[in-house]
């Protein structure tokens, strides 16, 4: 009987043993409802390995104190291609959705028909959330308008690209742990990549921009509305669009930062989670204004810092939980939520099979990374595969490219054998005791027999030549 982790204690034993082992796949309902289980499952097990609430609170702060620097190198790239101000309107217009949600009073007093004077909407705007976060982006902001990159000189302007470097850094980091990645790009990579994104956001931003004002525009409303004639359906229509625009950004981040392939169809789904998870929840915060009078009442006008971390940090809980999310569907067949110890034949396999698969690949010049052994997880489960292959590097019998990342072997299969993978993964090292003699005797034929040793004659001995070596020592 498997034994239960300690992270999933509380779940009940038969549930897990439920979605660990395989299901005919002949009833798809029966499939589609163990696969839901197996996600939520993953996903929660995984969420709290990987402490995504501490993940997220220290890229609030990271992302807090080089926020200024970030904004400043964005808003430099934007208006060097002719923009001006593109990401406070852009920032204005994520606001100007979630007010659209409105807070019950403002709907219950649009549909009964009172209004307002300016002097009482003026004192109670600044109350609202969206208000403080409102305030929160015209600081920033005026901060980074403030930047003057020609007064700052070579070291400030290299200061800042660092930070940013930084920042970008300390997303990769947080996802390759979510992905289960232990090496991160090469620095040169980073800096090549991170340029890349720094040049294409504020594109991508102006491209937004221009979507945005032309789905508004009057020339297009009239024809949305004789392609879509029920006003209900017009208005889901264009409440998607806000959505898929922060699933699209998901997406991207998903797919970019993790030092690691993922495939489309698991970025997508989780792209899609955080922003449903993103923009449901954040709707919910600004329509129900939580927190909002209490902090009022104990911070005064420094109450749009406290609303603003928290507005942060909400932000990349989303963002890494969608991740989570992504990396449990595209390891949802393989995943093994009770951990089966490997059993030896099983370890010594993998290694073989890795190993093969390693030499093979490099003799046709199509070296390998980790992830091209997808199709040996299929049969041994990746924390196995991952697992051996550490082995084998930390034995070098296998090296990591520095530039490239890729597997290369230490030599080839006629030369290696099959010795040194049987010592990498059984060991050689035993105690001095009649049990430790017997292995290493055991140990000292299997190696023997599988590389064949050297004889006067220049041919390599099998297992009638070892039995003649033995008697005659």
């Amino acid at each position: 009987m498997h034994a239960i982790p300690k992270q999933l204690n509380p779940l009940p034993g038969k549930l897990l043993r439920w979605a660990n082992d395989p299901v005919p796949a002949n009833n798809i309902v029966f499939r589609l409802l163990h696969d839901l289980v197996r996600l939520l499952l993953i996903t929660y097990r995984e969420m709290n390995k990987n402490e995504l609430t501490l993940r997220s609170a220290a890229l609030t702060y990271t992302i807090l104190l080089s926020l200024v620097p970030v904004l400043a190198m964005s808003t430099a790239v934007v208006k060097g291609l002719g923009g001006s101000n593109q990401l406070r309107e852009v920032a204005y217009t994520y606001i100007a959705t979630l007010e659209e949600s409105g807070s019950p009073m403002d709907m219950t007093n649009q549909q009964s028909g009172v209004t307002e004077s300016p002097a009482t909407a003026e004192k109670q705007k600044p109350s609202g959330l969206t208000a403080h976060l409102r305030g929160a982006i015209d600081q920033l902001f005026d901060y980074v308008d403030k930047t003057n990159f020609a007064t700052l000189g070579s070291f400030g302007v290299a200061g800042i690209f660092v930070s940013v470097i930084l920042v970008f850094g300390n997303i990769e980091l947080a996802l390759n742990a979510i992905w289960n990645v232990q090496k991160s790009r090469s620095i040169m990579r980073k800096i090549a990549d991170y340029l890349m994104l720094i040049v294409l956001m504020p594109i991508s931003i102006n491209v937004a921009l221009a979507a945005g004002a032309f789905l508004t525009s009057p020339t297009l409303a009239s024809h949305f509305q004789l392609l879509i004639p029920f006003v209900w359906l017009q208005t889901l229509v264009l409440k998607l669009v806000p959505i898929s625009a922060i699933a699209l950004t998901f997406y991207v981040i998903y797919i970019f930062f993790p030092n690691t392939k993922v495939h489309t169809i698991p970025a997508l789904s989780g792209a899609i989670f955080a922003a449903i998870l993103w923009f449901g929840v954040q709707n919910t915060y600004i329509r129900l204004q939580i927190g909002v009078s209490n902090y009022n009442a104990i911070y005064g006008s420094f109450a749009t810092l406290p609303l603003f971390l928290v507005w942060m940090y909400l932000g990349w809980l989303f963002v890494l939980a969608g991740a989570q999310v992504a990396y449990a569907c595209q390891n949802l067949k393989s995943y093994r939520l009770l951990p089966v110890p490997a059993e030896p034949a099983s370890r010594l396999s993998a290694a073989m099979d890795i190993m093969e698969k390693v030499q093979i690949a490099h003799a046709q010049s199509q070296p390998l990374t980790r992830e091209d052994l997808e199709s040996l997880q299929e049969e041994y489960g990746s924390v196995l595969v991952e697992e051996v292959t550490d082995e084998l590097v930390a034995a070098e019998l296998l090296h990591i490219s520095n530039s490239t990342g890729c597997l290369l072997p230490a030599g080839p299969a006629e030369v290696l054998g099959h010795g040194p993978v049987i010592k990498a993964i059984f060991g050689t090292e035993t105690p001095n005791t009649p049990g430790g003699a017997a292995t290493r005797e055991v140990l000292s034929q299997a190696i023997h027999l599988s590389t064949g040793v050297q004889t006067q004659g220049g041919q390599k001995s099998g297992p009638g030549n070892l039995q003649e070596e033995q008697s005659s020592t």
